[in-house]
């Protein structure tokens, strides 16, 4: 039988750098390590120490417990951190709960959450670690102050009420933190795990306070561990229980490991020392897809570890905050490739290539926005027409016509894109005005089923995005028309539709463009139908579909399906 090794403890003091924590030296002696941690501290150099205990269990599991914490009487302050973005507006207490709540919360407070290494959702759902916060300075009322300003001038509203709602918020999630912290009969997360931790609270509970108590029980546990890469460990860990969690226990996790990636010093901790802020961009994008380069890191490399949870998981919100440190990255004012200005160009160019997706740009409109006013900087002028140019200029970085068109469209869906509307229409009328220009939006090497389908997918990607009306209307409806002259060009109707074949063929051929999925486009599929309806109309139609076949059980059969595939396409 194999033995479980003993358990032991170590203690590392850790010295706190401008905004996280780095692990200075190692004792095994608590006392030894109070010590170091005072004499280092006392010499004037250091801004704040803390000695944490690791135990290491039997079962070959760290737990991490911070047991000091001191800072020098000059940096005991802490700070909000400025933020210029108007957070969404709440209507409830719930709503704090949610994924932008707290990535505001995470900006707002990222000196107070780096310094003691706690989530959001730990500040929420821990009463202990909420009181903390309360009682840390002013730090509480500044930030609510903060958020209530912006979202009043947003929003069209009296600050001091909007103050005075969230306050409101506050003190009920504050009163829901404070019973569940007395609840003795909860669930023991590291006992049951928590899967069966949440199928119990959900069997006796509603599903909002379900939700808010089996957060409540991670926190728990997250909150013993005052190191980031620590807590993504163990969140980790129960990402893959039992050969992986889903639907809405996943859907917990990930709101954490989210919160977790939405602390500062997480993604460099991740990916390491990075050539340019470039390069970490990219990679930060990559490792967002589940697409990051591992080749070349260790097996227990943590990104190597998260790059496989964002491939095989839904974790939608860790990646939506992955993102949008990348979008407030492209906004900043740091350069792309400090060590050669020179290279800045490229930078931006590479950043572009790598949101730039089949399915969409990356982020969306944000993205865009912030890409276009990254490339402001290039650019001499500023003001409207300086970022009309750069409009203009980014989009004419793209290649493909399809690519470019999709930018334009995410846009249009950002506050700079609604700012200049007029300049967002006139460039997707550009794109797609002239049926003539059809040919900027298909490969000729490629076989015309591909082309079709990627004109397709560009058609239902316009329709169904949430671009302002009527704009996509008339976007989409530009499409249709470049796609029929498309079809015209290449005689698609013509090849299907080969008189030399028997008629069965050609009549089944012209179904399955016009079968759902296949051509989408009001203009596109009338083109197709009405070839077919001609034929359907020419006289003793039925026997002549059937001619080439001989086995009358094989011509009912036949005729069967045809009049299937005619209902699917709506012409019975």
């Amino acid at each position: 039988m194999r033995r479980m090794a003993l358990a032991s403890s170590s203690y590392e003091v850790q010295i706190y750098q401008a905004d996280h924590w780095v692990l200075d030296s190692c004792f095994e002696s608590e006392a030894d390590a109070r010590a170091y941690g005072k004499r280092i501290l006392s010499g004037g150099k250091i801004e704040g120490i803390r000695v944490v205990r690791d135990w290491a269990r039997p079962d070959g599991r760290h737990v991490e417990t911070e047991i000091h914490q001191e800072f020098r009487s000059v940096s005991n302050s802490i700070v909000i951190s400025p933020i210029d973005e108007a957070p969404p507006l709440c209507h409830s207490a719930e709503a704090c709960f949610g994924v932008e709540g707290r990535m505001v919360m995470n900006r707002l407070l990222r000196n107070y959450v780096e310094r003691i290494v706690v989530t959001p959702t730990e500040l929420l759902h821990n009463h202990t670690e909420l009181k903390r916060l309360l009682d840390k300075d002013n730090l509480v009322p500044t930030a609510v102050g903060r958020v209530a300003v912006l979202q009043a001038e947003q929003a069209g509203l009296d600050s001091r009420s909007r103050r005075d709602e969230l306050y409101g918020f506050l003190n009920s999630v504050t009163e829901r933190a404070r019973v569940a912290a007395a609840r003795k009969d909860l669930p023991n997360l590291e006992r049951v795990g928590f899967r069966p931790a949440f199928e119990s609270l959900a069997a006796k509970e509603d599903p909002e306070s379900c939700d808010f108590l089996a957060r409540a029980l991670l926190s728990r546990d997250l909150v013993q561990m005052r190191n980031w890469l620590a807590k993504l460990d163990f969140l980790g860990e129960l990402v893959r229980q039992d050969g992986g969690l889903t639907d809405r226990p996943l859907t917990l996790i990930d709101g954490v490991i989210a919160d977790v990636l939405g602390a500062p010093s997480v993604a460099q901790e991740l990916l390491g020392l990075q050539g340019s802020l470039a390069e970490a961009l990219c990679n930060l994008i990559d490792l967002s897809r589940g697409r990051l380069d591992v080749s070349r890191r260790a097996e227990d490399d943590r990104a190597v570890h998260l790059n496989e949870l964002l491939a095989f998981h839904d974790l939608d919100e860790t990646r939506h905050v992955m993102i949008d440190l990348v979008r407030r990255q492209l906004k900043s004012n740091q350069p792309l490739y400090r060590a050669d200005p020179g290279q800045e160009r490229e930078a931006f160019q590479r950043v572009l290539r790598r949101v730039t997706t089949p399915d969409g740009l990356i982020g969306g409109g944000g993205m865009a926005e912030a890409l276009v006013l990254r490339y402001l900087r290039f650019l001499e002028g500023g003001g409207a027409a300086g970022r009309r140019r750069a409009m203009e200029e980014v989009c004419g970085l793209h290649a493909d016509a399809k690519e470019g068109l999709r930018f334009v469209m995410a846009l249009s869906q950002s506050d700079l894109g609604r700012q200049h509307a007029d300049d967002v229409a006139r460039l997707l009328n550009g794109f797609t005005g002239d049926p003539r220009g059809f040919g900027r939006f298909v490969d000729r090497s490629q076989p015309i089923k591909i082309n079709l389908e990627l004109f397709t997918k560009l058609y239902t990607q316009v329709r169904d995005s949430a671009a302002p009306e009527p704009l996509k209307a008339t976007v989409a409806e530009n499409i249709d028309t470049l796609l029929v002259a498309y079809i015209h060009d290449c005689k698609l109707v013509e090849r299907i539709d080969n008189p030399s074949d028997p008629l069965r063929h050609r009549a089944n051929r012209l179904m399955q463009l016009c079968a759902p999925g296949t051509l989408q486009s009001r203009k596109a599929l009338a083109v197709v139908r009405e070839r077919v309806v001609s034929h359907l109309r020419q006289p003793q139609f039925e026997q002549k579909y059937v001619a080439d076949l001989t086995d009358p059980t094989l011509q009912q059969t036949a005729l069967r399906e045809f009049y299937r595939l005619l209902g699917q396409a709506g012409l019975t």
